[in-house]
């Protein structure tokens, strides 16, 4: 496995996994569990804001703004599940969070360790080592 595809799958796993646990801290299985349409509806818009950036979902559009389009869709949606569903707003966030996390991990998952990670990711997830001869000294 390359440095690249492994520093990717490290950071994005990392971030996937604080999510899920800051999502099971704030109400645990019990909110998955209560409303477990919003943990799957909200893992799904993660992911596919994931897809929209790295695959060039919209041709003729900035991966950055499709993956911030669709993101702000699974906020509104966030929101919209809020107003709606007698739930707490506390149990919806924990549920979201759950599952915006494990919607993410799945995601990178499958584009990252059943297919490659995609090769917009991975020059987008380079970073900068001062010391390293290619890099532009400021």
């Amino acid at each position: 496995m390359r440095s690249e595809r492994r520093a990717v799958l490290s950071r994005d796993l990392s971030l996937a996994g604080i999510m899920v646990v800051a999502g099971l801290f704030g109400g645990g299985v019990p909110a998955v569990r209560a409303v477990p349409v919003v943990a799957t509806t909200i893992g799904v818009l993660i992911a596919i804001a994931a897809y929209a950036g790295e695959h060039d979902l919209v041709p003729g559009l900035f991966p950055e703004v499709a993956t911030m389009t669709t993101f702000a869709v699974a906020i509104l949606v966030g929101v919209a599940f809020v107003v709606l569903l007698s739930a707490p707003t506390d149990v919806v966030a924990a549920a979201g969070l759950t599952g915006g996390g494990i919607g993410y991990g799945l995601y990178r998952i499958i584009f990252g360790v059943i297919r490659p990670v995609p090769s917009y990711r991975l020059e987008t997830g380079r970073d900068v080592d001062p010391g390293a001869p290619d890099s532009e000294e400021p």
